[in-house]
């Protein structure tokens, strides 16, 4: 009896193989024929959500920012990261129906405390049926409604607290 026939395989393709690159970084490369070839070659830019716009002179912004601040200015730089340049800022603060604004300058803002970016009309601008009041009186409006709403939460702990229950109070829930 003769031995059975035993099957050929082909033999295994090149495993691919991380090496050092430029700069220290790792990266994966495959060897065909004696030949180094990268095995997944560097991509092109990586594409946008959207296409940066064009900045045009004279176009006003208003930004809000993570601590609740509104910032209105004429946008002269934006990056990648949102990182915002804006030329004759005012800080707007609003209070009930009324508002006043703090000339602030050359603003910059790092773009993880953007909110929110929007272009405003200038025709629609004026059209607002708010009443502007000097920066004296506006701060001290804002002073009094931070007072009654600080007033309110101690209301609000106590009536908690007499019924047994607490909360954390904000300032430490951000401690690790």
């Amino acid at each position: 009896m003769g031995s059975p026939a035993l099957k050929r395989f082909p033999p295994p393709a090149p495993r691919p193989t991380l090496r050092a690159g430029a700069r220290g970084r790792l990266r994966m490369e495959s060897s065909e024929g004696g030949r180094t070839t990268p095995a997944n070659p560097r991509p092109g830019p990586a594409p946008s959500a959207a296409e940066p716009r064009e900045l045009r002179d004279g176009e006003k912004h208003l930004v809000l920012l993570r601590d609740g601040r509104t910032l209105i200015g004429f946008l002269r730089s934006i990056d990648q990261f949102a990182n915002l340049v804006l030329h004759q800022t005012v800080e707007r603060i609003h209070v009930g129906k009324k508002y006043g604004d703090i000339p602030r300058g050359i603003f910059v803002v790092r773009g993880e405390n953007v909110v929110l970016l929007g272009e405003i009309d200038l025709e629609k601008e004026s059209d607002t049926p708010l009443q502007q009041v000097s920066i004296e009186e506006i701060l001290e409006e804002q002073r009094v409604e931070q007072q009654t709403k600080l007033e309110a939460e101690k209301l609000k702990v106590q009536a908690l607290k007499d019924r047994g229950l607490s909360i954390p109070r904000a300032d430490t829930l951000d401690e690790y």
